[in-house]
């Protein structure tokens, strides 16, 4: 009779087999999403992920995140601690040879005070469009009619911008490809953000406005800093109930043209916006998803009746983006990488005025 061998399975040797697991399903996931990435104008948004932004949104645990970059080097054949982003490594990248534009910066537009719409304008929204990537059940229009989960203190800090992609800028930049970047200030989302901050003062909303570059020298990590800057900047101003992270969105089509998000108000073309909403979907605690849904709702709405035309749909992600430490964080794609910086400059102004009105009127 011949012997029977004995196999031992550690419960270490378990813990890496399911994080090899994991990391395979992963690795399909993003492949499939990548091949069936929409082409539609009105829905497209890019969002770039790595294995650290993977890590950060929770698909595996902090206490194995050094195993799982460990198994990636030995595995998959990429340093987890600085590799190309996984969805990035098939477009053109940002390294530290991309250039920098230099002369003739284009002039921030200072914010002027205008008109808002009142309270029951605000609320009383009727067909908000909504892009749901999520399970959840949502109705914009009731979100609208509900209250703020927070009051502003208009004599204190009350509203903090940042950048995740600090370095994101626009079509005739001299750069090529999906990745328009510059770390010169007058290009890029610092420009943006400040002109969205003038506006937000312009209507005694104060604002906190840190210029703070989060994916410069390298891409990856840049959620992981971001949060480090809005969590030093929340205890520095404890008077801050709100958090605007601006981007501007990034597609490039199969014919080499960009993704170009455009619309008419007062006669001029400006970049069309998209409220970005992150929830608990991928098990990450964001409890207060909802309350950051219903400010979104409520610029949406106020945006719409002041401006028509320039919301593209809110866009509610199952990622959280950071958005867990305050009950009015939003994450705004001002324009595209196909738009001009005037055209995003005007729209900057624009949300502006909308936030303030969902801010003191909402």
């Amino acid at each position: 009779m011949k012997g029977f061998k004995t196999y031992i399975i550690t419960k270490k040797t378990l813990i890496k087999l399911a994080i090899l697991l994991s990391l395979f399903i992963i690795g399909v996931l993003f492949l499939i999403s990548f091949l069936l990435k929409p082409k539609s104008q009105e829905t497209v948004a890019v969002f770039s992920y790595n294995a650290e932004d993977i890590l950060d949104e929770g698909v595996v645990s902090e206490k194995d995140s050094l195993t799982v970059k460990k198994i990636a080097g030995e595995i998959l054949g990429f340093d987890a601690d600085d590799p190309v982003s996984i969805i990035e490594s098939s477009a053109s990248g940002f390294g530290e040879s991309t250039p920098t534009v230099t002369p003739h910066p284009p002039t921030p537009l200072p914010a002027k005070k205008s008109s808002l719409p009142d309270k029951e304008q605000i609320t009383s929204a009727s067909g908000l469009k909504l892009n749901n990537a999520t399970n959840y059940e949502v109705d914009l229009d009731e979100l609208c009619k509900r209250e703020l989960d927070f009051k502003l203190n208009l004599g204190e800090p009350a509203v903090l911008i940042v950048h995740t992609h600090t370095t994101e800028c626009y079509n005739g930049n001299e750069m090529t490809g999906e990745s328009e970047r510059t770390t010169n200030e007058a290009y890029n989302m610092c420009h943006i953000g400040e002109i969205v901050a003038n506006s937000l003062n312009s209507h005694g909303i104060k604002t906190i406005h840190d210029k703070t570059i989060h994916d410069y020298p390298s891409y990856q990590g840049a959620y992981t800093r971001a949060l480090k800057t809005i969590e030093k900047n929340l205890q520095e101003y404890p008077s801050i109930k709100a958090v605007l992270d601006i981007h501007r969105d990034a597609y490039v089509y199969a014919d080499g043209s960009k993704l170009r998000v455009a619309s008419e108000v007062d006669g001029e073309e400006i970049a069309q916006v998209m409220l970005v909403l992150g929830t608990d979907s991928m098990g990450l605690m964001h409890s207060d998803w909802k309350s950051n849904l219903t400010l979104a709702a409520k610029v949406q709405n106020s945006a719409e009746i002041m401006y028509p035309g320039m919301m593209r749909p809110l866009n509610l992600r199952r990622e959280r983006f950071n958005m867990h430490l305050t009950k009015g964080s939003l994450l705004l794609e001002i324009g595209s990488n196909g738009n001009s910086i005037n055209e995003a400059e005007k729209s900057a102004e624009f949300i502006g005025n909308a936030i303030a009105a969902a801010l003191i009127n909402g």
